[in-house]
This record gives structure tokens, C-alpha cells and sequence, in this order.
């Protein structure tokens, strides 16, 4: 009997969390599993006719603020009482808004809620204060609980939590041979950027402030200041965006930073690359971080990050209180890096994204 699993998500972008859904919904067997998504955003995702190609439907709930609680409510409560009976299990992402839609998923007799924590942090703002205390009534909403790490998880649920018999690790696998260093798209990629010979250092993420745009510029200009041969390649976009570009106006980088908006290549664009650089303020475990290593490029990334991101042994964690000069001088104890393929050591490690879509339908099928 097919499982049909009702995905909550935010909006169905190139995100972290959004692409390892994306990745799962494809690799599952749909004679076995089905997913359809409940999301936040009007607004049209990169995913969303794809999510329709693959079977999947969408339903838009209204995106939760405080001044509109109980429509949310209103809203999420009527649907699982029009949907009755339709699914076995929901998969939660959104951990801030768990506390509702958890107990209203149970109140309509949906038999498996899972939450899946995909951060180990929040912002210091009032936001970020209110997603801390909604955190603790989390751990007892759900049946299982899922993290990205044990850092994730020990953070949103409880350390006490990871120990228990229905907490899981779902790793972020990527696509291991899609990843696989190739010098030929190196070569390609790289004539097509007008970056051939250069120092290229790499970073992936939305333009929003856990991402730490700001510091990774000051960064780079310090880079800059000693190898002027070096370019920073920006993916992603964000409300930032505009305030970054002015920044490096500022720092008069225009022509060694390279804004390229979202990309369905990262793949070739890790190629490209020589360094990933990632001072995120706080992640759970960002895929970024295992696509870069399984491309065989090394990281320097924020000591925020759980240590757990380090597949390879390539990765040097420097702590987001030491200057710009300093993060710079990891940058190039990295510079002439031998890369090597380091495949192998992602999927003995897990990291595959095969493996992981297995396990989580194995998970879907055997839930009671």
C-alpha cells in the first residue's frame, strides 16, 4: 500500500532544506511513497513545477506572523479536517511553526508526525528569541524527530532527545557523482566566468543575515589586498543583496565579485572553484559544506558549524571573533591544495544522497 507523506516546508526555492526534500521526493519510489507539500509562500517556487510533474501537490497556508496567528491556525485546522484520512504521515521542516501545525496534524487522526530539524542556532533578535521558547513545547509535539546533525538536533530538541529511540540523523547527502572533480568542466566553467588562472573562492547561500554577507566581504577584501589574481563567485539570492553589492562598491571589488543569482549548475560550479569560504553565524549542517568536500575542494567555514561537516579532513573551522586578516590566512594556507577525489570518503562517511533516500523510505514505509 503506497504511504502518502504531507511534506511542511517554507517555499520551495534552491534553498539547503528545500533542494534535500526535492532530492528525496525524486529518488523515492512513488509505487511506495508519495509527497505532496503544505507550504507558506504565494509566491511561485524554483521547485514547484517540478513538485507537480513528479505527482506532488501543493497547498499555500498562510505565512505565520504575529498579528495573524489565528488565521494560521484557522487555516492549517481546516485543512487537515478537509484532508482527513488522506495521509499517513506529515514531515514537518518548519520547526517555528511545529508547535501548531504537530498537535492540529494528531487532533485529525494523521497517524506519524515526524519534525526535522535542519538548524543548530537563531539569530539574537526578537524573532530569533520567540523560535528559542517555541522550541521547548517542540520536543513533545511530535513521534519522531529528525536532525541534519546531532548539534541540530541536541539544539531544537533537547540533548536528552538525541539519545532516544525514535530521534534519527538524516544526513544531508548529495549526489555524489555529480560532484566528482572534472577537469574538463573545470576548464569550461571556467572560461565561461572569464576566471581562467584565478584564485576562486566560492560561496553558496541566500542573502539573508544568518549567512554572514557582510564579514565574508571584509574577508575577501583582505584576500584581495594580497592576491589581487583572487575572485569571489556569490550564489544565491536575498533581501540583503542590494546592501552586499554596495559593500563591495564600497571596497571597489566589483570586478573580482561575481553576483550570479541562483544556479541549477552548482555542481559545475564547485568545479570551478578552489575554496569554499562559509562564515554562516549558525547552521545545522549545511549541504554546501559536504557538496564542496565531495568536489574536492577544501572549506574554511565558521566554528559555529558542527564538526561534523568535516568529511574529508579538509575543512579548517576559524571562529567568527577573529579579524578578517585572520580568516584570510586560512584562505591561503589552502591555496595551493592538491585536489584529489575524495568520493569514496563521502559515501563510506553516508553522505550519498542514494543512501539517504532509502533509508528515509524505509522509515515512511515501516511507520506506524
Amino acid at each position: 500500500m503506497q504511504k502518502k507523506v504531507l511534506v511542511v516546508a517554507g517555499k520551495m526555492d534552491l534553498g539547503g532544506i528545500e533542494t534535500m526534500m526535492m532530492n528525496f521526493f525524486r529518488l523515492i519510489d512513488k509505487r511506495k511513497v508519495t509527497y505532496d507539500f503544505m507550504l507558506n509562500y504565494e509566491e511561485k517556487g524554483a521547485f514547484d513545477d517540478e513538485i507537480t510533474a513528479l505527482g506532488g501537490k501543493i497547498y499555500i497556508m498562510p505565512r505565520l506572523k504575529f498579528k495573524n496567528t489565528f488565521k494560521y491556525i484557522y487555516a492549517v485546522n481546516k485543512f487537515f479536517k478537509q484532508h482527513k484520512g488522506e495521509y499517513d504521515i506529515v514531515h514537518g521542516n518548519l520547526t517555528s511553526v511545529g508547535v501548531i501545525y504537530l498537535p492540529l496534524a494528531k487532533l485529525h487522526d494523521i497517524k506519524t508526525t515526524v519534525i526535522h530539524a535542519h538548524y543548530a542556532d537563531t539569530k539574537a533578535s526578537f524573532k530569533g528569541f520567540i523560535e528559542r521558547l517555541l522550541l521547548f513545547p517542540l520536543r513533545f509535539c511530535a513521534d519522531y524527530y529528525f536532525a541534519c546533525s546531532n548539534k541540530a538536533g541536541a539544539f531544537c530538541f533537547g540533548k536528552s532527545k538525541i539519545k532516544k529511540h525514535n530521534y534519527m540523523v538524516i544526513k544531508n547527502g548529495v549526489f555524489t557523482e555529480k560532484f566528482e572533480y572534472n577537469e574538463k568542466i573545470r576548464n569550461k566553467l571556467q572560461k565561461e566566468l572569464n576566471i581562467i588562472e584565478k584564485f576562486v573562492i566560492i560561496h553558496i547561500g541566500r542573502f539573508e543575515a544568518q549567512k554572514n554577507h557582510t564579514f565574508l566581504i571584509d574577508v575577501f577584501n583582505s584576500i584581495q589586498k594580497r592576491d589581487n589574481n583572487s575572485v569571489l563567485l556569490l550564489i544565491g539570492v536575498g533581501s540583503l543583496m542590494d546592501d552586499i553589492k554596495e559593500r563591495v562598491r564600497s571596497y571597489g571589488l566589483c570586478e573580482c565579485v561575481k553576483f550570479l543569482n541562483n544556479r541549477d549548475d552548482i555542481a559545475n560550479l564547485f568545479q570551478a572553484a578552489d575554496v569554499l569560504l562559509l562564515p554562516s553565524l549558525y547552521e545545522g549542517l549545511p549541504v554546501v559544506s559536504i557538496e564542496a568536500q565531495a568536489s574536492g575542494i577544501p572549506c574554511v567555514l565558521s566554528d559555529t558549524i558542527t564538526k561534523e561537516s568535516d568529511i574529508t579532513g579538509n575543512c579548517i573551522f576559524q571562529s567568527l571573533n577573529s579579524s578578517p586578516d585572520d580568516w584570510a590566512d586560512q584562505v591561503f594556507l589552502l591555496k595551493d591544495y592538491n585536489r584529489v577525489s575524495t568520493i569514496n570518503k563521502i559515501k563510506r562517511a553516508g553522505y550519498d544522497i542514494h543512501e539517504q533516500a532509502m533509508r528515509l523510505q524505509d522509515f515512511y514505509l515501516n511507520a506506524n
